[in-house]
């Protein structure tokens, strides 16, 4: 939000909130030594106790506009960054970052200032840490958690590690951990589904997975491999949700007005549809061949389906990554049933018949979706 003006940030909200989606993850500080459009850095002399108030009076506005336009904000107060580029840990030149040159004691008077700015607001949460496992850091920043959750005991609050690391890896202790944040630049059924069988349950998001356009782990992001990742966590248990990312969104560059018009920004909407039209919050995670009893394909390959249903049999989703048959145990569904296809590129519905339940039964979807691509999502209810 650094790279944006007021105007410009009403702008991109505006284009987020009318493709469905309802929360936006946003750096507040930038990486180490940003500047917002106005030319402040967050701090003088880099003192947690010395906030610059022109850098700051701008974000108060950001956090109002987006509560005045219904968005939810996660916000990553002070991001520690993976390679270099952050707050936290050591300089590559040598020397300590301005985290860990402030000590405790400023982290958590910090984060109680943070809660006592932003703690009315009803539409913000935060995302600690950034992009880098605590390591020396870890204190640091249950400080700042800590001193936030004494201001602002009921926003949520998460950590944002290292890849393959939620935030229950290194705080699963701490009372302020509100939200588990997972991460994971592979296929997400795995990882997700580690983070839902933790014995501290917690409500779950995808932060951070494959952007579109961009292929920093070595895979190209595109429409396909983004609507993967949604409905294979949500499926997996992220029931709070999945965070969708672009190469021109993340940066703010000079091509983010077009960034938001690519295809799998609009196809995310079609994600919320979908779940917003099924009794989503009583889904379960579904491993193993026990409900999908063939042709779900190998964990961690992209054409693998995650599925889940409700305990009462009243509900069952499965995502098909590539069209092929597979088979279902529908013994604890009873009839009458409603079967049908969703396709994930136009949010259209196409009705299944000869479908009973009590019964073992095979599905092949169709071949292709509108785009002439190959992914599908079954829904089964049972309609009594």
């Amino acid at each position: 939000m650094l790279n944006l003006n007021l105007p410009e940030t009403r702008e991109y909200f505006a284009a987020r909130k009318a493709q469905g989606f309802s929360a936006l993850q946003v750096m507040f500080t930038g990486f180490y030594g940003m500047k917002n459009r106005d030319g402040f850095l967050p701090f003088e002399d880099d003192d947690f106790s010395k906030p610059t108030e022109e850098f700051w009076a701008h974000s108060d506005k950001v956090v109002k506009l987006a509560e005045d336009m219904g968005l939810y904000l996660m916000i990553a107060p002070l991001w520690s960054g993976c390679c270099g580029e952050g707050w936290a840990g050591a300089k590559k030149e040598g020397g300590l970052k301005p985290l860990n040159i402030n000590g405790n004691e400023k982290a958590r008077a910090w984060g109680r200032w943070l809660g006592a700015r932003y703690g009315s607001a009803k539409n913000v949460g935060w995302l600690l840490g950034g992009d880098k496992n605590p390591g020396e850091s870890h204190e640091l920043i249950r400080q700042i958690g800590q001193g936030l959750h004494e201001i602002a005991p009921t926003q949520l609050k998460a950590v944002h590690n290292a890849p393959e690391n939620s935030s229950a890896a290194f705080y699963d202790d701490q009372p302020w951990l509100s939200l588990n944040a997972a991460y994971t630049y592979r296929e997400v059924w795995a990882h997700v589904l580690g983070e839902w069988n933790r014995p501290n349950v917690r409500p779950i998001f995808l932060s951070e997975s494959g952007y579109e356009n961009e292929a920093n782990d070595g895979r190209w992001g595109n429409p396909f491999r983004m609507r993967r990742q949604a409905y294979g966590a949500i499926l997996a248990g992220a029931l709070a949700g999945h965070a969708y990312g672009h190469r021109d969104g993340w940066r703010i560059n000079d091509r983010w007005r077009e960034g938001l018009k690519d295809a799998g920004s609009a196809q995310m909407g079609l994600v919320r549809r979908f779940f917003e039209s099924v009794n989503w919050s009583d889904l379960q995670p579904q491993s193993g061949e026990t409900w999908v009893t063939s042709g779900r394909g190998e964990v961690g390959k992209d054409d693998f389906l995650p599925a889940a249903k409700t305990p009462d049999d009243d509900l069952g989703v499965v995502y098909v990554p590539v069209s092929r048959a597979f088979s279902l145990d529908l013994s604890g569904f009873q009839a009458p049933i409603q079967a049908q296809w969703f396709d994930p590129t136009n949010g259209e519905f196409q009705a299944i018949s000869g479908v009973s339940g009590g019964e073992t039964q095979e599905f092949s979807p169709p071949e292709t979706n509108a785009t002439g691509e190959s992914d599908w999502v079954l829904v089964v209810e049972n309609t009594k």
